[in-house]
């Protein structure tokens, strides 16, 4: 898959199939569009999208914590079988640019498009005024094809990436997990902290806060971790850990039956669900008889899930 920023781009596109969207997450309504523009129209396969989320550019200060980071969902678009991933450079010149302009003089000029496939719920240009007639409009005079996509539910809930951060947000990480299609995941950098849960016996990695992502509701969670490929379970704290003063909010995990060194490493984790809110203990030897109580029960969690082959289902 190419990955070029469309002010870079010299030479027009040919015969483009393209998605257009944010797609932070790119979960299953997401995924619902990738795949229709990928197993519908021939032509290379495109996915449009914008830097940076348009918000933080009207407001003028970071405002949306991301689901996915840009390496997560370049990786995604490439496993799917996408062609060219196009970045547009959301400014205020994007920003300010009427629907009209921005479809027929600004993509069209840099793209060749035959079919473009958009959610249910897409607006482009100033203000937002673009929407999915706005772009049937425009194709039909331009000659390509639009196809809308109408929202994917899970139950009764439209499956979009605002659920799925507020999800997160509350620790309804199983939720989050079935509205993305995968797991939730992080992946950040150990750093070297104050080897306070190795003294309790319960050694964890210390990962370093991954900028503007969002964040589980404190608490611990079963996680995966993943070191040179293979699959750990794990627990993971996320938050103060109360029990100790002054302790910094940060990200910690314990791999189970793990006891190396990894400092340096970039750690990814990928949560499967929360097994309870964090507490202040009154002593260690209470958190540490927690702990064990935690360790316990991802044990028989994992036990539990698994399949007659051995593997474990989620």
């Amino acid at each position: 898959m190419k990955v070029l920023k469309m002010r870079n781009i010299k030479k027009r596109i040919p015969d483009a199939s393209v998605a257009f969207g944010f797609f932070d997450g790119v979960h299953l309504g997401h995924q619902e569009i990738l795949r229709h523009m990928l197993n519908g129209a021939p032509g290379t396969k495109v996915v449009l999208t914008f830097d940076k989320h348009p918000r933080d550019v009207i407001f003028g200060v970071h405002k949306v914590r991301y689901i996915t980071t840009k390496k997560q969902k370049e990786e995604i678009f490439a496993t799917m079988g996408v062609e060219y991933l196009l970045y547009i450079d959301f400014d205020t010149e994007i920003m300010n640019m009427e629907p009209r302009h921005f479809v027929t003089e600004y993509l069209l000029k840099k793209i060749d498009i035959k079919k473009m496939t958009v959610g249910f719920n897409n607006r482009f240009g100033k203000k937002g005024m673009g929407d999915t007639a706005l772009l049937r409009q425009f194709g039909m005079e331009k000659g390509f094809d639009v196809e809308v996509i109408a929202p994917v539910k899970l139950g009764e809930q439209v499956i979009s990436s605002t659920a799925i951060r507020q999800a997160i947000e509350k620790g309804d990480i199983e939720l989050a997990n079935q509205m993305l299609g995968r797991e939730f995941s992080l992946c950040s950098k150990v750093i070297d902290g104050k080897h306070l849960g190795r003294k309790l016996g319960f050694p964890t990695a210390n990962m370093q806060m991954p900028q503007k992502l969002i964040m589980p509701q404190n608490g611990v969670y079963l996680t995966k971790a993943y070191i040179d490929g293979e699959e750990h379970f794990a627990l993971t704290n996320v938050g103060i850990n109360p029990t100790f003063v002054n302790h910094p909010y940060r990200i910690e995990t314990h791999i189970l039956n793990f006891d190396q060194d990894i400092y340096g490493n970039l750690l990814p984790i990928c949560f499967l669900k929360k097994i309870r809110d964090e507490k202040n203990f009154e002593n260690l030897d209470e958190l540490q008889k927690q702990l064990y109580n935690d360790t316990d029960y991802a044990k028989k969690y994992i036990e539990n899930t698994k399949s007659s082959d051995g593997s474990v289902i989620r």
